[in-house]
């Protein structure tokens, strides 16, 4: 079943029965250029331990008191 965004409505055909409008075909998400790529995983790689040991540290430090 499709979702309306404008009305709300779950239809099962190709246009929304109460307003009309036909849902835009899904194509393929655009190629991020590789520079992106290769940043957003050095993001990742580094952002993920880094927040494990600041909830860590949180915690040592509510129960160190």
């Amino acid at each position: 079943m499709k979702y309306c965004k404008k009305c709300g409505v779950l239809y099962a055909t190709d246009v929304c029965p109460k307003c009309g409008i036909q849902e835009p075909e899904e194509g393929e998400a655009p190629v991020a250029d590789q520079k992106t790529v290769t940043r957003q995983w050095i993001g990742l790689l580094i952002g993920i331990p880094l927040f494990i040991m600041a909830i860590y540290l949180v915690i040592y430090l509510l129960y160190s008191h």
